[in-house]
């Protein structure tokens, strides 16, 4: 990646990280419950039965409510575990959001060593992503360690990505170096659901 696109991504970060950060956590609240609401009633996810879901972390649109409700619909429901030293993301089958989770790397809630329950990236049937920025046509954002990339590219498959995102998170554009960052498929808002695709359905005729 070149200088000036590092640069970019950095400094976007900062501003719209900044912007998630000023919500309130009963906007968060509240926006995540309309999130949720857009998420399940979506025929991809009713249809799916593996699903990798992000725990959310500090700003993040809230996910225990979404996890907890996924497991009550019976869907397996995978969630990371970083691998530091690989820079990757492992994926682990959760069933009991209260005992399984304890907090990992970077204080994120991550599978207890004792609960981890493999989940190859080929078993899944969608990746619900996190992310800082995103714009219309599925450029994502990430928070600067390329895990999620590296979680997409490494597909045998690729399985349809879907961003969970506040509204303030949607950009004009997103700084993108196609030799590694992964767009996503579709993005939720409180507002909106995006369908990625069809807005790049003129362009990017390398991404699939």
């Amino acid at each position: 990646m070149d200088k000036d696109c590092a640069g970019e991504k950095k400094a976007l970060r900062k501003r719209i990280l900044a912007l998630r950060d000023a919500l309130s956590f009963d906007e968060r609240q509240r926006k995540s419950a309309v999130i949720q609401s857009r998420l399940f009633s979506l025929p991809q996810f009713i249809a799916s039965r593996t699903v990798a879901l992000f725990v959310s972390f500090r700003s993040e649109v809230l996910t225990e409510s979404i996890i907890r409700g996924a497991l009550s619909l019976s869907k397996v429901i995978a969630v990371p575990v970083t691998d530091l030293a690989r820079k990757q993301l492992s994926l682990s089958r959760i069933t009991d959001y209260d005992t399984d989770l304890a907090p990992g790397t970077w204080g994120i809630p991550e599978p207890k060593p004792d609960r981890i329950r493999p989940v190859t990236s080929d078993e899944l049937d969608l990746v619900i992503t996190p992310g800082a920025a995103f714009d219309r046509q599925g450029r994502r954002l990430g928070y600067g360690g390329g895990f999620y990339d590296g979680l997409l590219k490494s597909m045998t498959v690729r399985k349809p990505a879907i961003a969970l995102a506040f509204a303030l998170q949607i950009v004009d554009e997103v700084p993108f170096d196609p030799s590694h960052d992964q767009p996503v498929d579709m993005i939720i808002t409180e507002d909106e659901i995006i369908d990625c695709k069809e807005e790049r359905n003129n362009g990017w005729p390398w991404l699939f």
